[in-house]
């Protein structure tokens, strides 16, 4: 088992390991047991299984009390830590990280490594692959406007707006993107294999036909499209100026963007220093190669999504965001996900995932964007990474009501945050 919910992990160590353990997080952070993670194999767990991750580093910064950064650690008395990561907490690790080493630059002196200090952080490097790489100056910018890409040291304000830092897709995520266009066959699936019982997903014949209908489209255009592999990929940022449709879906995003948005609004953008390595780097880098498949579309039916824009009441905010396509009018929001569950049915896990990132993140998106258009419906686009299999769903809003009644409660625990954001809003 790679990657499966906190719930499925911590069965998993009371069945093998001892049934008194408890899962361990960031200080006072509450634990969500629907929260889907990856193992790392340490050494004591031996040579990981084909698609594993290995794990050299220390696992505690504080040893039974406090993971190291980025870490879920399940533990229980006497035997191994269960090591635990995902792709959103290692970010806020590396930005974590970044900003204590910047600190730590500040204060400390310029006094060289010992030699024996240096043997070891080289033996340390050798060890473990790389998850980031340094980007060399100048860096690449786009424009979000206009598409226009230009180098240089330091970030330029384009169209009036600050510009999407890019890099340049590695050499091991480019030779398997090469692999899996040379392997893959786009499959359209119809969606109730999956969909079935899954909140928002509507049951009407309407809805069903246009899904398919887009669903047989695309894998005939998909089909009939020469590939490449991408060769930049857009910078993961969460920092903006605006709260955006995705900032509203989740109480922990939103507590980290609200908390800081008034001072991303008054600093000067900054370029990254780094790039992501391996999967992270091949999720990102998927995303534009579908962007620019899609881009190059040539149908009356497909069209490129429009923004869309709704006032959120609760918080008194306006929000805003762009689902990836249009077909026939109605709003196409596409995700990527490793497999489908049907496609490993070996791994019951799978199951658990799917139907918590639908729950977290597939459902409230579509929610989300048809505030703010007239259609009683969207269409989601869940694409597999792996096969290349696809399918379309209908979905309705059904997914606003648990969010609304979180908005009323973040409106009164943020209330000073949110009234500096609309100050300088209503400023400019």
């Amino acid at each position: 088992m790679i990657e499966a919910t906190l719930n499925e992990w911590k069965k998993w160590y009371a069945e093998n390991r001892t049934e008194e353990c408890r899962a361990i997080g960031k200080k006072r952070e509450e634990l969500d047991d629907d929260e889907v993670f990856i193992r790392l194999w340490n050494t004591q767990d031996g040579i990981p299984p084909e698609g594993g991750e290995s794990f050299n580093a220390k696992a505690w910064k504080k040893p039974g009390s406090t993971p190291a950064p980025g870490l879920v650690i399940v533990t229980g008395k006497g035997e191994p830590p269960l090591i635990l990561t995902n792709q959103k907490r290692r970010e806020e690790a590396a930005e974590e990280t970044e900003k204590w080493q910047k600190q730590k630059s500040k204060k400390a002196s310029k006094a060289k490594e010992s030699d024996s200090d240096q043997k070891k952080a080289d033996e340390k490097a050798k060890k473990e692959p790389p998850t980031s790489r340094y980007l060399k100056k100048p860096y690449q910018w786009r424009c979000r406007d206009c598409g226009e890409e230009f180098d240089a040291t330091k970030p330029k304000v384009h169209c009036k707006r600050n510009p999407r830092q890019r890099a340049e897709v590695s050499r091991d995520s480019t030779k398997w993107f090469n692999q899996f266009l040379e392997d893959v066959e786009w499959t359209y699936m119809p969606h109730r294999e999956i969909s079935t019982g899954l909140i928002g997903v509507i049951d009407d014949e309407e809805a069903d036909a246009l899904a398919k209908e887009a669903g047989e489209s695309l894998e005939k255009i998909l089909n009939g499209e020469e590939m490449t592999a991408p060769k930049y990929f857009d910078l993961y940022n969460e920092r903006t100026r605006y709260l955006r449709v995705s900032d509203l879906k989740e109480h922990s995003k939103f507590k980290r963007v609200i908390n800081r948005i008034v001072g991303w609004r008054k600093a000067k953008q900054k370029p990254v220093g780094k790039a992501p390595l391996g999967v992270i780097e091949i999720g990102h880098a998927f995303d534009e190669f579908l962007e620019e498949t899609f881009e190059n579309i040539q149908s009356d039916d497909w069209a490129k999504g429009e923004r869309v824009r709704f006032d959120c009441e609760e918080l008194g905010v306006s929000v805003g965001g762009t689902p990836d396509l249009n077909f026939k009018g109605v709003p196409v929001e596409t995700k990527t996900l490793r497999v489908f569950p049907h496609e490993v049915p070996e791994d019951k896990n799978q199951k658990s995932i799917f139907k918590y990132k639908w729950k977290k993140n597939y459902s409230k998106q579509a929610a989300l964007y048809l505030q703010g258009v007239d259609n009683e419906f969207m269409l989601l686009l869940l694409i597999s990474r792996e096969s290349g299999a696809f399918t379309v769903v209908p979905v309705n809003d059904e997914a606003m009501a648990g969010m609304e009644e979180n908005w009323v409660v973040w409106a009164e625990k943020y209330e000073k945050q949110l009234d500096a954001y609309k100050k300088l809003i209503d400023e400019e």
